[in-house]
């Protein structure tokens, strides 16, 4: 029988080695997986994704960037950054699915993207972290039982959908999907990639949307349990800017257990506040009690990702640190194990 854990195997081979996909998924600070994912990763610094896989529900109308900010943990999209979305039209089709771009934000820190799937009536469009185990609430659907079920009991066949992107043309650090079905024939995949903040964005990268057809018919693992379909699709991007707020030097450098702290670089971008904060593992055991940070008086609703070797990144932060700022590092127990002032030198 095909399981979830000859699917995901399977599935491992279905993107390109030079583009990044979403399992271990981070929101807010929390970090969610659902059973059976998995993970493809192969940008070096990646070692937090952003977003949270959101279970799929249904709705009337069909998602934009300004609806990825509809929840209660992030809050709306602020109204400088979303003056900044820019309108996509490009789309390609599949066997019997549809998929187009359509909206993309870029500034210093942060890229996001919107792309609809649809399919066409003999199929169910789910998200690539599922498998045909999954429950039917994945893609909205009611009742009890798995898609897989659901699917032979239908006649139909399952899409499992989603995007991947260059990272090194965008400078991404990390980055991550969430899926939203507005019906189970039709998808919204929101990309959001955290950018190091020095690399000048292009002005079109390539979206490629990845599709795995799963058949109902196909159980048996020597059957090949999916076909793989791809298509790739130009993405205009327009940067809408940054302000560096200041450079900043610790007080005390190892202060962390573990760690040695570098410099702190702080950017204002429409989004909100950036903090990139360079940090050196001496003692990996010890750094490995880390689990997040704070900076004081401002909340971060976008990225965060830690690497002991590279970057502390967080974005799309709200609030004022004032004149010294101050980072609080907190533990798996989310005990305060430092808290560190810095002091501006740039």
């Amino acid at each position: 029988m095909l399981t979830s854990q000859t699917f995901l195997y399977a599935m491992n081979g279905i993107y390109d080695d030079d583009v990044i996909l979403a399992g271990d998924l981070y929101f807010d600070g929390r970090k969610t997986k659902r059973p059976g994912t998995k993970q493809f990763i192969t940008v070096a610094l990646a070692a937090a994704l952003i977003l949270s896989v959101a279970i799929a529900a249904y709705a009337s109308n069909l998602f934009g960037l300004r609806e990825l900010f509809f929840n209660p943990n992030r809050g709306d999209m602020p109204i400088d950054a979303a003056e900044h979305i820019l309108p996509q039209s490009a789309e390609a089709e599949g066997n019997g699915w549809h998929a187009c771009v359509t909206e993309s934000y870029c500034d210093e820190s942060t890229v996001l993207l919107a792309v609809q799937v649809s399919a066409d009536d003999g199929y169910i469009v789910a998200p690539t972290d599922e498998d045909p185990g999954s429950p039917l609430c994945s893609v909205g659907l009611p009742g009890e039982g798995t898609l897989g079920d659901y699917a032979r009991r239908e006649g139909k066949s399952l899409l499992f959908t989603g995007v991947s992107f260059d990272s090194e043309p965008l400078g991404l650090i990390s980055a991550g999907q969430r899926f939203e079905n507005t019906s189970p024939r039709e998808m919204t995949v929101y990309f959001e990639g955290a950018r190091n903040g020095s690399s000048t964005a292009p002005e079109e990268i390539t979206c490629r949307v990845v599709v795995a057809s799963w058949f109902p018919e196909a159980e048996e693992w020597d059957e090949d349990p999916f076909t793989v379909e791809r298509v790739a699709l130009p993405v205009k991007l327009a940067d809408s800017g940054s302000a560096l707020l200041g450079t900043y030097a610790p007080s005390d450098p190892y202060a962390v257990p573990g760690l040695k702290l570098g410099e702190l670089t702080l950017t204002q971008t429409p989004l909100g506040i950036g903090l990139r904060l360079k940090m050196t593992a001496i003692d990996p055991d010890a750094a490995a009690r880390l689990l997040t940070l704070r900076l004081k008086g401002v909340e971060f609703h976008g990225s965060g990702s830690l690497d002991p070797n590279g970057l502390a990144v967080f974005d799309q932060g709200q609030g004022d640190f004032g004149e010294i700022p101050t980072i609080q590092f907190l533990d798996w127990d989310k005990n305060i194990i430092a808290e560190v002032s810095f002091q501006k030198i740039g």
